[in-house]
């Protein structure tokens, strides 16, 4: 791998895709130019009011509001700046003309490495670098974020005839290692992979629309999770991208597929045109196919463009699809179902899959960009041709000569291989076929976490948890199960674990991109119903123990923690040696929520973190809220700052084994200290006063003022002055305290209202 860094970059543009590319990187810790045109004065006006939307945007741009103080404004006279960078990104209006026009005025300041790349969605590359140099050409190339930029994963890498493939590999290797980007390379082509097989799709379902008379309940159910896609259908998304982007989409694809014999299904349909003529164009007019109404969400009759409400589509048959969990089934029964709906629904997936097998080879190349594409980009199940293979590539095949359309010659030369799938697998070598070869080809997976924690490799588990070992003398201890919610399974495991596990480190992580949602709150609460307080206290005994066992064990213990690491799962990544955080993690206590307080140790850890400020400690666990990444959550003292926080897909186990190999290197021994300082009386007070004072101005409730002075007591040590409090007399309290909660009608009212809606009661 190349040497070459991306440390400072130009962002040309500070519209809403090039502010939050600019946010994005200055995240990672980049230092940013962002440019923009200058105003009269010649000020930069136009760039910082790009940055301020990027400030204010929803969702969050910048994972903290001060990484904004690495984004340096400027304007377009400032391109001398250029000479210092190592990419630069443009990100100006996506027309070819403005486009090219700046391109020009960066050339005088190409030097030896530079990186220069279009932010295009669908332009062509080679069009954009027409009349640059050859020098220029060979550093230039196409990187397409999808909005919004830090939220989405795919990122599209395209390269120019003349690009030089090692610049190529620094870009790959940022996007995918240091941003945390899917990064699928596409060719040179209009709308490249992810928005062609997009807006294929979404035209040829507005057509059908028109065709069959459609409803646009009927398009987006039909288009959703029956076919292993989001809620959000086809109709939907519309409205979110704008009609008129929609339309800009199928007009570049329409216009630069001249030879594509598809090519007239990229024309919208007649009651489109009339949509975009009323300026109904989706959700930034509150007018599209939907619109929210006075008394709910309505949605248009396409042959009035008169809004009514939405009726609810009477599925038969398909109703019981949309009740299996598994996407692959659903698409199964799908494809079998004979009702109306189901012919509908498989003439679609027809001509998508005949579309992408048709112009794989012309896209990409390569079958696993067209599907990491379109799971990435567009959060489908499946891709194309895992689909293919799903159904049966012979079975589609004869559907496609049933319906008197022509088998794809690829798809042809599939059936005749000796193994007609698109995806194979012998004694664990992956193969593709590949459509520009006729060939299987290797293929490997890029190795995600999930791989090295396969249940497969357990060499020890049970309902709540299994262990893998990751290498000599290192395991992982996985927890598992429905969002690896904490039972007494998890907890024997973690018992298991320290008290027989031939380990010298741990790696303490949850199964499926989740650490964990928390104690498992079902289990609690049939306690709390059947007032079992001595099976409930038993199990909170039980939870204190397993953490204090694995803060105690005789070796190291690093959380990997990713996705959700909310209550129980949050105190048991406090109690490890050390932590690695995935940067989107959403980390907190959030006990107070059902009108408890954390009750394993949480209460003590953040008094611990939180000595020299109770205040703000005992705000953050009064709030019950979450973080909205790692970087807020270390903000919040729930992540050290040594704790390292990765954006790579496939980092986080890799970093925390490295840290496990680090501690063991250090000499590594338990923390001798069993104590806590504690703040006191004089703590007590001031949370006590803090807490009557937003109980006076109706901040909240009455029973949100008994959790927090029961909060404040534990948080402070309860009565007496501030001193050095042992462990498991603190740890005492808090169960004391957690068990009185527990009793309480209100409490156990937030419990039972959490339990059947998911959200907090505020009684």
């Amino acid at each position: 791998m190349t040497s070459r860094k991306i440390e400072h970059v130009v962002v040309l543009g500070a519209g809403v895709m090039g502010a939050q590319i600019a946010a994005l990187l200055a995240g990672v810790g980049r230092t940013v130019r962002l440019l923009d045109m200058p105003s009269a004065s010649g000020a930069a006006e136009r760039a910082s009011l790009g940055l301020q939307h990027a400030l204010a945007a929803r969702p969050d741009a910048f994972y903290l509001p001060e990484m904004a103080e690495r984004v340096i404004v400027g304007t377009f006279d400032d391109l001398e700046c250029i000479r210092e960078a190592d990419w630069v990104i443009e990100a100006v209006l996506e027309e070819a003309g403005a486009k090219k026009n700046l391109l020009a005025q960066i050339e005088p300041y190409i030097h030896d490495g530079l990186m220069i790349s279009s932010n295009t969605s669908g332009l062509s590359i080679a069009e954009l670098a027409r009349d640059r140099t050859s020098a220029f050409r060979r550093c230039f190339f196409g990187v397409h974020f999808f909005n919004p930029p830090r939220y989405m994963h795919l990122v599209e890498l395209i390269p120019g005839a003349d690009t030089e493939p090692e610049l190529l590999e620094v870009m790959h290797d940022f996007l995918a290692n240091e941003l945390g980007k899917g990064v699928v390379r596409g060719r040179d082509t209009p709308n490249f992979i992810g928005n062609r097989m997009w807006i294929f799709a979404a035209c040829d379902m507005l057509q059908r629309m028109q065709r069959f008379a459609l409803t646009v309940a009927e398009v987006d159910v039909l288009t959703g999770p029956l076919m292993g896609r989001p809620k959000s259908g086809t109709l939907r998304v519309c409205d979110i991208v704008g009609l008129d982007t929609v339309a800009h989409v199928a007009h570049t694809s329409y216009t630069g597929l001249e030879q594509d014999p598809w090519r007239d299904e990229f024309i919208l349909p007649a009651f489109y045109g009339r949509m975009l003529q009323e300026e109904l164009l989706g959700a930034k007019v509150n007018a599209g196919f939907y619109r929210k109404g006075e008394v709910g969400i309505e949605a248009i009759d396409i042959d009035s463009l008169v809004y009514q409400p939405i009726q609810p589509v009477d599925l038969g048959p398909l109703q019981e699809v949309l009740r299996e969990r598994s996407p692959a089934q659903r698409l199964q029964m799908l494809w079998q179902d004979t009702s109306p709906q189901g012919h509908h629904a498989r003439q679609h997936l027809l001509a998508v899959l005949a579309y992408a097998a048709e112009n794989a080879a012309e896209m990409a190349g390569d079958i696993v960009a067209v599907d990491q594409a379109m799971r990435w980009g567009f959060n489908w199940d499946l891709g194309p041709f895992e689909i293919w293979d799903l159904i049966g590539v012979g079975e589609i095949a004869q559907e496609l000569e049933k319906e008197q359309q022509a088998v794809p010659d690829f798809v042809g030369k599939v059936l005749r291989s000796r193994k007609p799938q698109f995806y194979s697998e012998v004694a664990g070598a992956r193969t593709s076929f590949s459509p520009v070869s006729f060939q299987l080809e290797p293929w490997q997976p890029l190795l995600g976490d999930e791989v090295k924690l396969d249940p497969e490799r357990a060499s020890w588990s049970n309902d709540g948890a299994y262990l893998v070992e990751l290498q000599e003398g290192l395991g992982a201890l996985v927890f598992s199960g429905k969002m690896n919610a904490l039972g007494p399974a998890s907890l024997e495991a973690v018992h298991h674990v320290v008290e027989s596990a031939p380990y010298a480190g741990l790696v303490l992580c949850g199964a499926g991109g989740v650490f964990s949602a928390g104690a498992d709150l079902k289990h609690m609460a049939g306690l709390v119903d059947a007032e079992d307080w001595s099976a409930l206290e038993a199990f909170v005994v039980s939870f204190q123990r397993a953490i204090q066992a694995l803060r105690r064990a005789p070796f190291p213990v690093v959380a990997a923690v990713q996705g959700l690491a909310l209550g129980g799962g949050c105190e048991f990544s406090l109690a490890a040696d050390a932590r690695v955080a995935a940067a989107e993690l959403r980390m907190g206590l959030v006990e107070t929520k059902v009108g408890l307080i954390p009750g394993s140790g949480g209460c003590m850890e953040m008094a611990r973190r939180g000595s020299d400020d109770i205040l703000s400690a005992f705000n953050t666990v009064f709030a019950g809220g979450f973080s909205s990444n790692a970087f807020q959550a270390r903000a919040w003292r729930m992540l050290d700052a040594e704790d390292e926080i990765v954006h790579g897909q496939g980092q986080l186990l890799p970093r925390a084994v490295s840290k496990l190999q680090e501690l063991l290197l250090s000499n590594y021994g338990p923390s001798a200290s069993h104590t806590v300082r504690v703040a006191g009386d004089d703590g007590l007070a001031l949370l006590q006063q803090a807490l009557e004072e937003r109980l006076k101005a109706g901040l909240i409730g009455e029973h949100d003022a008994v959790v927090g002075r029961a909060l404040a007591r534990v948080m402070v040590g309860g009565v007496g002055a501030a001193r050095a409090m042992e462990e498991q007399a603190m740890l005492d309290l808090e169960r004391e305290v957690f068990m009185e909660l527990c009793a309480t009608e209100m409490t156990r009212a937030r419990i039972e209202h959490m339990l059947k809606t998911g959200k907090p009661l505020r009684n």
